[in-house]
């Protein structure tokens, strides 16, 4: 591949869908990237890929998400690109750990087709509404391509509505990420097909101080407002000392703690403070140690921007 001309390069970051009661509709972007490098092809007129870190021995060079996502471009625009490409994929979101993997795949794939056959895709309209049509829900797609904190993704006929919440300067992300998958499907099987009316209006009130909150810079705010009825309390079968977790967090000043997307990965806000930093560090990689799970935790930043092209 060294011979073939690098043309241009995406980076998308992985996010955290759901944040405690912003269920399927908050989300927000984190600062952990995965790479797609689209160089020219000079053996071949096929599309060829090459993967590197998450994954690498897992995800098909043939029939993977971002190659299923790169036909629906080509389907849509009724076209093929005219010349070859090689994909090169360099994975740093871990997989079905909830920090939007798909997603991320589901976006570079869109992002990689739109490019090779001449950007006549809007990224902020048409991209996203593909984007949230393959992957079901908003809440991990909107973040990752608009960046910053998004709240209340509504799609009213071919067009969304939402709010993008510039993320706090003070505000960091401590995530936790154990060693074990937990997909998404399961985690969704687990839920119950209905919800009774006192825990919707339990939700709901805190989804909007959620929004509230963070617009404001309340982040005292964010624990009550992340409270939740409707999924963490059924996902934590699957997340070994989850409640634990959550106290322990809590007692080392994080705002708030909840379930990244469906699981199994933790993510905590936290005050900009090295000390607090450290203490929310330990509390949450020491609560799965206590029941044999190592994890690796990751301190990011909430990026203004989403997917980036260079």
């Amino acid at each position: 591949m060294a011979k073939n001309k690098k043309l241009i390069t995406f980076k998308i970051p992985a996010t955290s869908a759901n944040i405690g009661s912003g269920f399927d509709s908050v989300g927000l972007a984190l600062s952990l990237y995965n790479e797609i490098h689209i160089y020219e092809n000079d053996n071949s007129k096929k599309i060829e890929f090459e993967i590197f870190g998450e994954g690498e021995n897992e995800i098909s060079k043939n029939d993977n998400m971002i190659y299923s996502a790169m036909k629906l471009v080509f389907k849509k625009l009724k076209s093929n690109p005219k010349k070859g490409y090689v994909v090169k994929c360099i994975n740093r979101i871990p997989l079905s750990r909830g920090l939007g993997s798909s997603s991320a795949a589901i976006i570079g794939g869109l992002l990689c087709a739109n490019y090779m056959l001449g950007d006549k895709l809007s990224i902020e309209k048409d991209i996203l509404n593909m984007a949230v049509q393959i992957e079901g829900h908003p809440d991990n797609v909107a973040p990752a391509i608009l960046g910053g904190i998004i709240s209340g993704v509504v799609r009213k006929n071919e067009d969304f509505k939402y709010i993008k919440i510039k993320p706090p300067k003070n505000l960091k992300a401590v995530v936790s990420i154990p060693n074990f998958y937990l997909s998404t499907e399961t985690a969704r099987n687990i839920l119950p097909k209905e919800i009774k009316r006192a825990d919707a209006i339990f939700n709901i009130s805190r989804a909007a101080l959620l929004t509230s909150a963070l617009f404001s810079n309340r982040l005292d705010l964010l624990e009550v407002a992340t409270e939740d009825k409707i999924h963490q309390d059924y996902r934590a079968k699957f997340i070994p000392n989850l409640k634990e977790l959550f106290k322990e967090t809590k007692k080392a000043g994080a705002y708030s703690t909840t379930i990244s997307g469906a699981g199994s990965s933790i993510l905590a806000l936290v005050k900009d403070d090295k000390n607090i930093i450290e203490k929310v560090s330990k509390a949450m990689h020491s609560s799965f140690k206590k029941k044999n799970v190592e994890s690796i935790i990751k301190v990011l930043n909430i990026p203004t921007k989403g997917a980036i092209i260079i």
